[in-house]
C-alpha cells in the first residue's frame, strides 16, 4: 500500500517566493506622485499658452533671437503725448555728483529736439551706423531747426562718456545715462536681447516743447527706420 505523495527521483516544483514588501510599498506610493506632477505639468504648459495669447509674450521663439526680440512690456506712450518726466544721469568720466542728475523736463521742455534711443554703448550697429549717421546729418538736422540732439541707453555714466569721446561726439550730442531704465519702462520700449539681459529699444523721437510729434521705434535692436536718412526723409 502506497502512502507516499512523491518520489526522489521527479523534478521540484518550488512556489515562487513573494515579491518584498518594499517593492509593493514604492509602488502604491507612486500613484500620488505621478498625478502630483502630471498636474503642476499642466499647470505650467496653460500658463504658457494663456502668455502667448497676450500682448506680454507676443512670440516666445522670438525672444531667442539677440536684438530682434520683440518689447516684453506694453508701448505705453504714442505720438501725441509727453514725454514721462524721469530723472537721469549726465555722462561722466568720476562718480556722479548732485548736479549730474537731470530730468527730462529739464533737458526738453521748451526745445526742438531728437532723442535717439539704442540698445547699448558700443555696440556695432549703435556705434558703425545709427549714430554715426546722426552726426553726419548735423548740419541738416539743425538747419531744420533742432536744438538738442540726445543720446539715450541703459548704460553707466561712465560708459556714456567714453563712448561720446570714442566717437568724437560730444561736442554736438549730449549722451544720457538712463541706467536704471526708467526712461524705456515708462515708454514701455525695452526688451530681452538674450545674454545682454533687458535692453532699451532702438527709437528716434522727434520732440516739441516735451511733446512727442514723431517716433520710430524698430523691433528691438534692428536698424532699419529709425537710421538718420529714414528719420529725415519726411522730417
Amino acid at each position: 500500500m502506497s502512502s507516499r505523495k512523491t518520489g526522489s527521483s521527479g523534478p521540484s516544483t518550488a512556489t515562487p517566493a513573494p515579491a518584498p514588501r518594499t517593492r509593493r510599498r514604492s509602488s502604491a506610493n507612486a500613484g500620488p506622485f505621478w498625478l502630483i506632477r502630471g498636474f503642476l505639468v499642466a499647470v505650467v504648459a496653460l500658463a504658457f499658452s494663456t502668455l502667448e495669447r497676450t500682448e506680454v509674450w507676443p512670440d516666445r521663439s522670438r525672444l531667442l533671437a539677440t536684438f530682434r526680440a520683440p518689447s516684453l512690456f506694453v508701448q505705453k506712450v504714442v505720438v501725441g503725448s509727453k514725454l514721462p518726466d524721469v530723472e537721469l544721469i549726465l555722462p561722466s568720466a568720476k562718480d556722479p555728483t548732485p548736479d549730474s542728475y537731470v530730468t527730462t523736463q529739464e533737458l526738453f521742455q521748451g526745445k526742438h529736439a531728437v532723442l535717439l534711443s539704442t540698445p547699448m554703448a558700443f555696440s556695432p550697429g549703435c556705434s558703425d551706423v545709427h549714430i554715426p549717421g546722426y552726426m553726419q546729418a548735423h548740419d541738416r538736422l539743425k538747419a531744420r531747426g533742432i536744438d538738442l540732439i540726445a543720446v539715450i541707453t541703459m548704460d553707466t555714466p561712465f560708459a556714456m562718456q567714453a563712448w561720446a569721446d570714442q566717437l568724437g561726439a560730444g561736442k554736438d550730442f549730449l549722451f544720457l545715462s538712463d541706467v536704471q531704465g526708467q526712461l524705456a519702462k515708462s515708454l514701455g520700449t525695452t526688451f530681452h536681447a538674450g545674454p545682454f539681459g533687458l535692453r532699451p529699444t532702438r527709437f528716434a523721437m522727434l520732440l516739441e516743447d516735451m511733446n512727442i510729434t514723431k517716433w520710430e521705434i524698430e523691433t528691438g535692436g534692428a536698424l532699419e527706420c529709425s537710421t538718420a536718412d529714414m528719420f529725415l526723409a519726411d522730417l
